[in-house]
């Protein structure tokens, strides 16, 4: 599962960057603050989330993936609050127009959406656990028969046909992740924003690997039961 340690030093490094850039390049700093909140309560509840998500795969217990889709559903709703004001303050898109600023704010702009991105991979991951824990708990703890692993076999194809666009939509947020980070050359930016990406891409490519489990329904059932279902 993926680990957010990375994923707090760049959210912190984009507060502490967008606030002295806001200061510096003559901001409302009212404006900055409230980004920062929205930055800062998304960074909280998507370290919560991939936390809880994380521990839920581990224990399949329902509660503690109900929590996680919780935490995921409001980070989501925070990183998309912040960059909608990043776009669209007067405040912040008046600062943005200084050429010296312009590269910087774009890039804050982009590490938003790379949260946002996250936390709905994130999401549909939850989305795909809940599904597979409580078929899991149909058939964990008996001694199967022939006919029992024929009803697992045709219940593990229904869930991942129901759970097909939660599927793709991992690999979609994804890949849009990585778009936005594609946007970006760092060769300019100042050294706290340029660490920050850094971070970023080793997060990304932790994430790539941590969700891959979820695009495969069916396998993630095999894994908890213990058993070969039949493609």
């Amino acid at each position: 599962m993926l680990r957010i340690p990375d994923t707090v030093r760049v959210l912190r490094l984009i507060a502490v960057l967008l606030l002295a850039g806001l200061t510096a390049a003559g901001y409302t700093v009212y404006a900055g603050v409230r980004v920062y909140q929205d930055l800062g309560g998304g960074r909280d509840h998507l370290i919560a989330g991939q936390a809880d998500l994380d521990a839920a795969v581990k224990t399949g217990d329902l509660a503690t993936l109900r929590t996680a889709a919780t935490e995921l559903e409001a980070a989501d709703a925070d990183f998309q609050r912040g960059s909608v004001r990043l776009r669209t303050d007067p405040a912040l898109m008046a600062g943005a127009r200084v050429s010296a600023s312009q590269e910087q704010v774009a890039a804050v702009i982009h590490l938003a959406a790379i949260g946002d991105d996250m936390a709905q991979a994130g999401s549909a991951a939850e989305q795909i656990a809940e599904g597979v824990f409580t078929l899991r708990q149909s058939y964990a703890g008996r001694t199967l028969t022939p006919a029992d692993l024929a009803a697992l076999a045709h219940d593990a194809d229904a869930l991942a046909q129901r759970y097909a666009a939660a599927a793709v939509t991992i690999g979609q947020q994804l890949l849009l992740a990585h778009h936005e980070r594609a946007q970006v050359t760092t060769t300019g930016l100042v050294p706290p924003l340029r660490a920050a990406y850094d971070q970023v891409d080793m997060a990304l490519a932790a994430a790539d690997e941590a969700f891959r489990q979820f695009q495969d329904p069916k396998g993630l059932l095999s894994q908890f039961l213990g058993l070969t279902l039949p493609p």
